[in-house]
């Protein structure tokens, strides 16, 4: 913030102390001279710009058209037949234990119960 109000001060120092044109004998002496100014100017952006290079596009050459090709053929290779001895494992022995469930309730007074819902049968 302080550079912003800092630049617009010194513009604001620099505008107040231009000079203005004022008219008199000496205007087209002004005129010339921004003329010149905007012709040196040019000059300058000439001597900047790169030299223009011409290249030519290579030749085109076409293939010869494919009168008839030749379908290609892919032969599949016979499947591989492997074959092994079977392998018998005794099963691992299975043991059985009884699960003990505990429970543990912690509370003060009655469970909570929602009132009956009494239905009406006509």
């Amino acid at each position: 913030m302080k550079k912003i109000l800092l630049t617009l001060t010194t513009v604001a120092l620099l505008a107040a102390s231009a000079r203005t044109a004022s008219a008199g004998d000496r205007e087209w002496a002004t005129a010339g001279k921004i003329l010149t100014g905007v012709f040196a100017g040019a000059v300058l952006a000439r001597t900047f710009e790169p030299v223009p290079t011409y290249t030519y596009a290579p030749a085109v050459y076409y293939s010869p058209p494919v009168v008839q090709a030749p379908p290609t053929v892919y032969y599949q290779p016979a499947p591989v037949i492997v074959y092994s001895q079977p392998v018998y494992v005794r099963p691992a022995p299975v043991y059985y234990q009884s699960s003990r469930v505990v429970g543990v309730h912690l509370g003060f007074g009655r469970r909570y119960q929602p009132p009956p819902v009494y239905r009406i049968c006509r």
